[in-house]
């Protein structure tokens, strides 16, 4: 240990001397030569370039279209390395227009990967996969290693914000495997958290550890051993093992975080604390996450807890106020959860890609069929009509999806019916069992039927508790009953709420008869009313 405290001293008092040549040489010296220097120290002294970088005397780049487009890509570049905010976006939005005129792909395609995280952290998910694409594009058979890892990694966080997991999961290996191209052992390691994330989503806990400890045993580097303690903490909480969740969750709270990570840390505290009864505890940790850098998810989640730690005091003023801050997050999650997938938008870009090699051929052929007429002739119709169909075939894509896009709404009922609509197809020609199959995977992707946990925690977001106030106080109800309930509040219709409960009409109306019978109703009329009232927020 110290050897190794003597090493980091050294480390630290060379950067130091190095941050002073810099302070007093960058003011003597030229635009251009600063530009060079700070891409020199982008990747061993990325703070260094920074500081040269914002505080050039950009007025001397106004004369230069390529300085300009390149001190704008070493910015954003500096920017993301350091984990700061990537603004202001005109200046890469210049490097962007320069870097398209000039054709330089590989500077163009980083100047997409950085516009492209601006999107991302903005929640403007689709904008963002269309660039992640064009930048692969541009980096086809390309050795620069890095940017490749990061739009993959970029891409898989897309991935698993759509739950498409086994997506991400794809999307994670081929970034952990570019970083390890690059030589990249922490970035490489962060992937393998990444995994292991993804696998605690899909509740396979005990690989999620291994993963975990698999990032460890990578790099001591301590922003990284701050987060893998951050996610073995998170998969104990969701393995329902509380006590080991809460000792890794304060071991991370110690540990330097990046991005939104050290809000995660506190909401699930707050989460822990608020399970424990221990409200103080639980609101300081809720509003620690409001401190600093979160995501609408934790922000949504954080209001919850305040709301119900309000309610725990009998203090029902502020709990309202919470309750309407909670409502506000839910409506950006379930528009964030709405965008198009990002497998449906790979699918467009490889349709135009394809279509775009048609039209360069189609030229290529018609000039060389000026020599040879007739034959030039038919080949050039043959080509015209083929890519006239691709064309109209993307058209009519992009159209379907458009139309769909503009009925997405903000409820689960919306979400459903886009499901259905994207299935429609398939189910069309289908026989009647694979019908009942892809209706009941409709309704389990949608409303996670085949998970209790994910289904009572959905509804109770979205109708005030329901799953555990009808719990709570009629304690003889079954799930079959509170899912019919839940069924209903949606206004499913009837036929998929046989299908779903395997249940006949008249069990049906059986069902809501015992249901009506145990909430002490007279009958099943009764039912619209109690229920409106249950998931009434009250005053």
């Amino acid at each position: 240990m110290d050897f190794q405290h003597e090493i980091q001293k050294m480390h630290f008092k060379t950067s130091i001397l190095l941050f002073i040549f810099i302070y007093f040489s960058s003011g003597c010296t030229h635009v251009p030569d600063q530009l060079k220097n700070a891409e020199r120290l982008m990747d061993t002294h990325p703070d260094s370039a920074l500081y040269i970088l914002q505080h050039m005397h950009t007025a001397k780049l106004i004369n230069s279209s390529s300085d300009r487009a390149l001190y704008g890509l070493l910015l954003f570049q500096a920017l993301d390395i350091s984990n700061k905010p990537l603004q202001p976006d005109s200046v890469i939005n210049l490097s962007v227009s320069y870097y398209q005129s000039t054709n330089d792909n590989p500077r163009l395609a980083k100047s997409y990967l950085y516009k492209a995280k601006i999107y991302k952290r903005a929640q403007r998910l689709e904008e963002a996969i269309n660039l992640y694409l064009k930048a692969l594009d541009l980096l086809k058979n390309s050795k620069d290693y890095e940017p490749l890892g990061k739009i993959y990694s970029d891409m898989g966080d897309i991935c698993a914000l759509q739950f498409d997991y086994k997506e991400s999961l794809t999307k994670y290996a081929k970034a952990q495997e570019y970083f390890i191209l690059a030589g990249d052992k922490v970035n490489a390691a962060y992937k393998i958290i990444d995994m292991g994330r993804i696998y605690r989503f899909l509740k396979e806990y005990n690989k999620s550890q291994r993963y975990y400890k698999l990032a460890l045993s990578q790099t001591s580097d301590s922003l990284l051993q701050g987060e893998a303690y951050q996610e073995v903490g998170i998969n104990y909480y969701y393995a329902h093992q509380y006590d080991s969740a809460m000792c890794f969750l304060k071991q991370s709270i110690h540990f330097p975080y990046k991005g939104t990570n050290f809000a995660i840390r506190c909401y699930l505290l707050a989460d822990l604390f608020f399970d424990r009864a221990q409200y103080d505890s639980a609101f300081h940790y809720a509003t620690q996450v409001l401190k600093y850098p979160t995501t609408f998810y934790n922000q949504r989640d954080v209001y919850r807890i305040l709301a119900n730690t309000e309610y725990s005091r009998g203090n029902l003023k502020q709990m309202a106020v919470y309750i309407s801050k909670y409502q506000d997050y839910t409506d950006s999650v379930r528009k964030i959860e709405s965008q198009t997938k990002l497998k449906a938008i790979e699918k467009i870009n490889n349709t135009t890609q394809e279509a775009n090699i048609t039209k360069r051929n189609m030229v290529l052929i018609v000039s060389v069929l000026i020599i040879i007429l007739l034959m030039s002739t038919l080949l050039v119709v043959y080509l015209y009509k083929r890519n006239k169909l691709k064309i109209k075939q993307l058209n009519t894509f992009k159209s379907q999806l458009n139309s769909k896009q503009e009925f997405l709404s903000q409820g689960i009922q919306n979400k459903i019916e886009d499901i259905k609509a994207l299935k429609a197809e398939e189910r069309k020609n289908a026989s009647i069992d694979e019908r009942i199959k892809l209706d009941k995977e409709l309704y389990n992707n949608a409303l996670h039927l085949d998970n209790w946990d994910d289904f009572s925690r959905e509804m109770n977001h979205t109708f005030n508790n329901i799953v555990v106030n009808l719990i709570t106080k009629y304690p003889t109800i079954t799930q079959k009953e509170i899912i019919w309930c839940c069924l209903h509040l949606l206004d499913i219709p009837h036929a998929d709420r046989m299908l779903l409960l395997d249940a006949s009409s008249d069990s049906l109306y059986k069902l809501k008869q015992r249901f009506a019978h145990k909430l002490n109703l007279k009958s099943t009329k009764e039912l619209d009313l109690f229920l409106t009232n249950l998931i009434e927020i009250k005053e």
